[in-house]
């Protein structure tokens, strides 16, 4: 190719190439203005919280499935002849954001209503139901986040890249640190919503005395379960029967097998303390000094 034709073609498709690139922007800006409005009209506007409703609401990596099986056992008979969980527990957020759900779909399920949640504190909507929140010890949701990111959603970095992000709050969901800190702090106090709608629970609790914590739950939400039904409760919300039936539990989606999906890796061990382990001493001490910063160090 000559010089001559070569500025030719620069010439002729240079601004071609800069419209195309500004009318992909401008469509993408377009669109994230449309999903905002429209997750805006219906969480904000349409949906209508019942008194019975009740949320689960966890960072990422914190025991969110664990509940949601926990949740559904108590709340209907339990049966597992279903095809995945979320049928029964809902992605709250991610219904309206993807727009798979309008205000007329909420309204249709059959109360009490459960949802899935990982919503700031800020962002949840607010009514006379009931919050659950858990928490999970921060270094283990680091290693587990960490994992997840490489089994289903495609990254390739080590762990000190994924670090720096989560250090940051540069992963999805944001800052673990500000989420764990605001739900903690709403569960004491808060305009919005009372400290006796939040049940604030701790995943390592609920690991060292189960039974315990089931109780917790129980009384919080109001539920009436005959105590034969407590050991088949108890057996299906093991880590073992929830890891024989992941397929109903791993939101496995065309997307996610493309960015390379490992199966059997959503639900992965449940053990706790563990994460600390993974940890070197520059990342131990980023991660107490942000514990301090938000005032969660008990956590």
């Amino acid at each position: 190719m000559d010089i001559k034709t070569a500025h030719f073609k620069k010439a002729i498709f240079a601004p071609v190439s800069l419209a195309a690139n500004t009318l992909f922007a401008a469509s993408d800006a377009i669109n994230d203005i449309a999903r905002y409005v429209h997750y805006f009209k219906v969480a904000n506007l349409e949906f209508k919280p019942r008194a019975d409703d009740i949320f689960i609401v966890t960072y990422p990596r914190s025991g969110t499935t664990w509940l949601q099986m926990i949740l559904y056992q108590l709340a209907t008979d339990g049966s597992m002849e279903i095809d995945h969980i979320a049928q029964k527990v809902p992605w709250f957020e991610r219904l309206i954001d993807y727009r798979i759900w309008n205000a007329k779909d909420f309204e249709a399920m059959d109360s009490p209503r459960l949802f899935k949640s990982h919503l700031s504190a800020k962002d949840m909507p607010k009514g006379d139901c009931k919050y659950i929140y858990m928490v999970r010890n921060g270094y283990d949701v680091a290693v587990s986040y960490f994992e997840f990111y490489c089994s289903h959603l495609g990254f390739k970095g080590d762990f000190d890249d994924f670090f720096k992000k989560f250090i940051d709050g540069d992963v999805q969901f944001g800052s673990w640190f500000a989420h764990a800190a605001d739900w903690k702090a709403m569960s004491k106090t808060s305009d919005s919503i009372k400290s006796s709608q939040i049940l604030f629970l701790k995943f390592e609790d609920m690991k060292n005395d189960f039974d315990c914590q089931l109780d917790k739950i129980i009384n919080f939400a109001g539920f009436k379960i005959p105590a034969d039904r407590l050991p088949e409760i108890r057996n299906r919300c093991s880590f073992k029967f929830m890891k024989q039936h992941e397929d109903k539990f791993d939101h496995i989606t065309s997307q996610i097998w493309e960015k390379g999906y490992k199966r059997s890796s959503f639900i992965r061990e449940g053990k706790s303390g563990q994460g600390k382990r993974r940890f070197n001493l520059e990342q131990e001490t980023n991660f107490q000094s942000l514990l301090k910063k938000f005032h969660i160090e008990e956590l």
